[in-house]
């Protein structure tokens, strides 16, 4: 058969081709990979030694599907709709076998071989829709022909990784041993007695009754998703059964063209890049981190206790510091013993109310009461007893990094590492330096973040509050100055939550409590060009008591049942006399707070609080409840195009100036025919924001 592809290993077993896809860590299936294997497959049809081919995936997967960089400018040829076709049409038995993962449009090429076989723990996936995107190599028509309509919509509505053995309609041996014996034996088999293509299998089609009362349950399940892939998917599968396979195929093409285009898969395919890319920071070199094996805890509260668990699950040995020992019992009391004992994970923790005992630690993570004073005085006693290699990190994302440095007399070694709220649930950690921080700090706090703890690392500068705290801010002046003008606060925030922003801006507002909410604002404003006109309402709110929905009151009142109603005298309340009703429709209420969120992010880029766009994105998706399938405030400002925002921010000004003045950089991305996008870069410097 000639020489291999660098990209697919091909290997002769007397008569059987194997192609195994060798393109690590994940096989996946870009363009490269997809034309080497449409030329082996090629050479397999056209050589009269082999009779039938096995495809496998060399390393640990089979292939975990399509690399997403690719879908923004279309599919180069072959499409893995094209291989899934040329698989079918080979003229000679094609036998998968998948060990490890098969995801996507891999698990697709497997469908249209006639046989399947999986090796112990095989898991298989169709992950599409948690990118947006319907299945276009076939998966609506191939899978549901072989299982149903049941467990095909499981597999594809779920969008998560299944073993194999949950699907077993799939396979025709599951946990062979020995994978590609088991293949080449269910090939020989091929041979010798002809199996049906998928395409003309019907075993899935059984009971027709039951398969469309599936799809009629799924069609409601899936009504208010606002993901259009998700609906159309379920027609794609209800489509397989009731038209004949092209005109299923043509179906599902159309609907897989339409999800890449949509913007609701452009914002989810944005997070999943923006996510790898985070971690990409000025410090983080090849070989600059050091190992934490030991991580400090002070504190015994909360947040302490949720990232002593959090190091403890990960493996590492946690020493927590309490000043007392009836703070340090209820310390481990708040932890549990189960926590606390670990069995199996390796974690091992210590707690202690001697400071000096923390000189064991390769990072000690501050979590007291975010007062400037307390973390200045117990910086000054960490910087005495700590290790002088020994990061020092405070959880706090609201107080400047440097006078907390300065305290420790080791600003090299501290810096911020605030873990988003509810703590071990929230996968974001902001990673904030000071000015003197050490590079290594930095690279080695990532490392952790991103390694055992398994979070995702995002840098912020210092001293603005977290990456979500200004955009909030900006969203709850946009919203003020709305209800300035007369426009119903119920309005407002129905607009707001069907967007995407589930409690849409004031509802949530009261759920979090006004006092909360205005003494944070109050720190985070501290920083020049914070967004701060909405905390003279928070404050005339608190004054008249009205705290939020726990009281009954805030910016509306609460029944017993915890319903929020309006409130007729808001207006005079926050205005001194209410405003004149006053309508505007939707498109201009959501394009008002999209406009001043994203005005907000190219000022936090402009003064070094964030990194690049996608960082704030990633941050109010993860840390804000931001809807994930806009893709973050400055994605959203893409996706609305930044002309059209622009235009926006200019005709507002005129009215709100602090609040809706263009940053500089619009008119410079708008001159170029760019967006925020064109300021991400997967490499270590940004480029910097223009004007």
């Amino acid at each position: 058969m000639g020489q291999p592809s660098d990209t697919v290993r091909i290997e002769r077993r007397g008569d059987i081709a194997v192609l195994a896809l060798e393109a690590p860590p994940g096989n996946l299936l870009g363009p490269r990979l997809r034309g080497a294997l449409a030329e082996a497959l090629d050479r397999a049809a056209a050589d009269p030694l082999v009779a039938a081919v096995v495809l496998t995936g060399q390393g640990p997967h089979f292939s975990l599907g399509s690399d997403l960089r690719e879908l923004g400018g279309g599919q180069s040829a072959p499409t893995p709709r094209d291989l899934a076709d040329r698989i079918e049409t080979l003229g000679k038995p094609v036998v998968a076998a998948i060990g490890g993962v098969a995801a996507g449009p891999a698990l697709e090429l497997a469908l249209a071989a006639p046989a399947r076989v999986a090796a112990p723990g095989a898991q298989v996936a169709m992950a599409d829709l948690a990118f947006g995107l319907a299945p276009g190599a076939g998966g609506t028509q191939r899978l549901p022909r072989l299982v149903g309509a049941k467990a095909a919509l499981d597999l594809l509505l779920g969008a998560q990784t299944v073993p194999a053995s949950d699907m077993p309609g799939l396979f025709d041996i599951l946990d062979a041993d020995d994978l590609i014996g088991a293949a080449i034996a269910v090939a020989r088999d091929c041979l010798a007695t002809a199996r049906p293509q998928t395409r003309d299998r019907r075993d899935g089609f059984d009971d027709p009754a039951g398969y469309q009362a599936e799809i009629a349950r799924r069609r409601d399940d899936v009504a208010a998703s606002p993901i259009p892939a998700t609906r159309d998917v379920v027609s794609a599968v209800e489509a397989a059964l009731l038209l004949p396979f092209p005109a299923g195929m043509t179906l599902e093409h159309e609907i897989f063209t339409d999800s890449v285009a949509s913007p609701q898969s452009q914002a989810l395919r944005h997070l999943v890049l923006a996510e790898r890319r985070a971690a990409n920071m000025p410090e983080t070199r090849p070989g600059a981190a050091r190992p934490i094996a030991v991580i400090g805890v002070v504190g015994g509260g909360a947040t302490a206790c949720a990232i002593a668990r959090m190091g403890l699950t990960a493996g590492l040995r946690v020493i927590q510091f309490e000043r007392t020992p009836q703070a340090l019992s209820a310390a481990q009391q708040r932890l549990g013993q189960a926590v606390i004992s670990q069995p199996g994970a390796g974690g091992e923790w210590q707690g202690t109310t001697a400071l000096a005992d923390l000189a064991q630690a390769d990072l000690v993570i501050e979590a007291v009461a975010d007062v400037a004073r307390t973390k200045a005085q117990v910086f000054a006693a960490l910087g005495q007893v700590a290790r002088a290699d020994a990061i020092l990190a405070t959880q706090s994302g609201l107080l400047p990094i440097d006078p907390i440095a300065r305290a420790a007399q080791a600003p090299d070694r501290v810096m911020g590492l605030h873990f988003h709220g509810p703590v071990g649930a929230s996968r974001l950690v902001e990673v904030i330096p000071g000015a003197d921080t050490a590079d290594w700090a930095v690279a080695s706090a990532v490392a952790l973040v991103r390694g055992p703890l398994g979070r995702v690392a995002v840098r912020a500068g210092t001293g603005g509050g977290t990456l979500p705290d200004r955009i909030l801010a900006a969203a709850r002046d946009a919203g003020l100055a709305m209800l300035a003008l007369g426009v119903p606060i119920e309005r407002i925030d129905r607009v707001i939550a069907q967007w995407g922003m589930p409690q849409g801006l004031f509802r949530q507002i009261d759920m979090l409590g006004l006092e909360p909410v205005l003494n944070r604002g109050r720190m985070t404003a501290a920083a020049p060009g914070a967004a701060a006109v909405h905390l003279d309402a928070l404050a005339r709110l608190v004054e008249a008591g009205r705290t939020g929905r726990a009281e009954g009151q805030g910016f509306y009142t609460w029944d017993a049942a915890g319903h929020a109603h309006a409130d007729d005298g808001l207006g005079a309340l926050l205005f001194g006399t209410a405003p004149a009703p006053m309508r505007l429709d939707e498109d201009e209420i959501r394009l008002r707070v999209v406009a001043a969120m994203a005005n907000e992010g190219a000022r936090m880029l402009r003064a070094g609080l964030a990194l690049r766009p996608s960082d704030i994105d990633v941050a109010c998706v993860l840390g804000a409840q931001f809807p994930r399938w806009r893709g973050g405030p400055m994605k959203a400002a893409d996706l609305c195009g930044l002309f059209e925002v622009q235009r926006a921010l200019q005709r507002l000004a005129e009215t709100w100036p602090a609040l809706y003045r263009p940053d500089p950089g619009f008119a410079a991305l708008v001159k170029n025919g760019e967006g925020f996008d064109a300021l991400n870069r997967v490499g270590k410097r940004r480029r910097a924001i223009p004007g």
